[in-house]
């Protein structure tokens, strides 16, 4: 009966140290790996980052100044570039109202945290008050504080439709050209 327990417990003892040996092993090799992958990564310049629901806002005095948000977005090292999917970029003016930019896929430029300059495609919505714009290629320059579309535009609000090729906005001035084949169709008050 003894003999039987000692092998018994020698049986236990030489499991016991063979999966410890076991877990060891396994480790030092996800240590190894992982030592590696962080080489790799060092090697690479241009590693691209991934972020799903990207949100930035600029908070200056209490109130916001900019918000740009996307669906998915791919943020490239040193390049200061942000490509964005399903990009809104609202700016927040002086007298509360805003100014949104919306559209399919664009490039986000910044400098440190700063906004730069943030280029849209695709069935680009604007909404500057109470008029509608909409384009297919526009961007918002932050150093002129500029809104340049410059194919054709169709801009939409009460009593008013107007449509054009190449469009400035001065977004807090609130001034807009249209630069060539303007045509307006003003509807009367119902």
């Amino acid at each position: 009966m003894r003999s039987r327990l000692r092998l018994l417990i020698a049986l236990v003892l030489v499991a016991s140290l063979g999966a410890g040996v076991w877990l060891l092993a396994r480790a030092a090799g996800d240590r190894r790996r992982a030592a590696a992958s962080r080489e790799i990564l060092d090697v690479l310049p241009d590693v691209a980052q991934r972020i799903q629901n990207f949100h930035r806002v600029k908070v200056e005095d209490g109130r916001k100044v900019w918000e740009v948000s996307a669906a998915e977005a791919q943020y490239r090292e040193g390049e200061g570039a942000v490509a964005v999917r399903q990009p809104s970029v609202t700016l927040y003016l002086r007298d509360g109202r805003q100014v949104s930019l919306r559209g399919a896929n664009g490039t986000v430029f910044l400098e440190g945290k700063e906004l730069r300059r943030v280029e849209v495609e695709g069935d680009i919505d604007v909404q500057l008050g109470e008029y509608a714009l909409s384009t297919e290629r526009a961007a918002y320059e932050a150093d002129r504080d500029l809104v340049v579309a410059p194919g054709a535009v169709q801009i939409r609000g009460k009593g008013l439709d107007l449509h054009g090729e190449g469009m400035e906005v001065e977004v807090n001035a609130q001034h807009m050209r249209l630069m060539q084949n303007v045509q307006m169709t003003l509807w009367p008050k119902t």
